[in-house]
């Protein structure tokens, strides 16, 4: 997707702005635009989905359940007794989530079929209602016991907003302070200074130890926190995102990236892998993405369920298309385990624009339910 330098520019400072300054910056870009400048945007093309045998009903694996039902489907033959950990799940299973509007459910075998919307009644409403605002939504689902998963849209891009945060602060855990390569107690001067979401930008400090900017940057969703990890440790991420199956290096060195739920899942593929391996930092990531200031995962789920998570959202602008409405994580369920990553186009911000919120929380509740009668082993 081609872009301007200077578009770029004017993208990174609106997003960063506090709420107050975007409802002024909109009203500016939207002037601007009314005298005529002219600015190319480039929609983010799709990745075609690789040709896979769509299941029919009379060709369906057993442990894909194709009729319409009540009962709880059974686990897949490859299932087995206790749940992998995320760690252990192959990023090419997520592969076989529908790359189109339509939904589908797969299995860690390679075996996928279409889920008629009669099946999954709250997702199909759920995703109707985004369409009917003019949105476009995607989503991962995958269950750890079963094996077995459910997708939509999988491949189609949005903006990553603060989602990337997750997998980042998770990778300067894992890579560099278990390796040696940093520690939790290093100082961290305050060289840059970015606006938006976050506590670091007004709480008169220069220097903190980098514990605390990884803490503000996952729990506040510190831009400025975020903006100095990025200056300091950005040189490995591209190598721990692909090995969970992500090519990073495809985002031009871009810190708030556009991908695809596909991809935003199989970063949490890569974050829940150390998570489950208890080893080094993990435990302190853990508690850093159970305490996380919004979640709208944790909004829906959390009474009854652990949930950690990293959202982000953004709003749009008539000069680029930068609404997001997104959330990410793991969700640790009487029923099983699970990845969720749901991602959309929406304008949602906590302060002003928030009357899409019911929208990301809708979609939520359903594929808790869908995960629970479908997926759950």
């Amino acid at each position: 997707m081609g872009k301007g330098s200077g578009i770029r520019r004017l993208r990174r400072r609106i997003r960063h702005l506090p709420t107050w300054s975007k409802a002024a910056a909109l009203a500016l870009v939207g002037v601007v635009a009314f005298f005529g400048v002219a600015i190319g945007m480039g929609a983010a093309a799709e990745r075609p989905e690789e040709p896979v045998a769509s299941l029919d009903v009379a060709d369906a694996a057993p442990d894909l359940p194709v009729a319409v039902a009540d009962e709880a489907a059974q686990p897949p033959d490859t299932a087995s007794a206790s749940a992998p950990a995320a760690g252990a799940v192959a990023p090419a299973v997520l592969d076989g989530a529908s790359g189109t509007a339509d939904v589908n459910l797969f299995d860690a075998s390679g075996a996928q079929r279409a889920v008629d919307p009669s099946e999954v009644p709250a997702v199909a409403a759920a995703l109707e209602a985004f369409r009917s605002a003019g949105c476009n939504a995607g989503f991962v689902v995958y269950d750890f016991a079963s094996q077995r998963g459910l997708g939509c849209n999988a491949d189609a891009a949005f903006s990553s907003a603060s989602t990337i945060k997750a997998p980042f602060v998770t990778y300067v855990a894992q890579a560099l302070v278990d390796e040696g390569g940093a520690a939790l107690d290093d100082e961290v001067f305050e060289d840059t200074v970015t606006e938006g979401t976050g506590i670091m930008a007004s709480d008169g400090q220069s220097t903190y130890d980098l514990a605390t900017v990884l803490t503000d940057t996952i729990v506040y969703s510190d831009n400025t926190g975020y903006a100095l990890l990025r200056n300091r440790y950005s040189e490995g991420f591209e190598a721990w995102a692909a090995a969970a199956g992500v090519d990073a290096a495809a985002w031009g060195g871009e810190w708030y990236p556009s991908y695809t739920p596909r991809e935003l899942a199989k970063l949490w593929l890569g974050v829940g892998g150390y998570l489950r391996s208890g080893g080094g930092q993990a435990s302190f990531c853990e508690g850093l993405l159970a305490q996380t200031g919004t979640s709208f995962i944790r909004e829906v789920l959390g009474s009854d369920h652990q949930v950690l998570s990293k959202a982000g959202y953004e709003i749009d602008t008539p000069l680029y298309d930068m609404g997001a409405l997104n959330d990410a994580g793991i969700v640790r369920s009487a029923a099983g385990d699970y990845l969720v990553a749901v991602m959309s186009d929406a304008d949602y911000d906590d302060a002003y624009f928030t009357d899409n919120e019911p929208l990301i929380l809708n979609l939520i509740a359903a594929l808790d339910e869908a995960h629970d009668r479908l997926l759950a082993a």
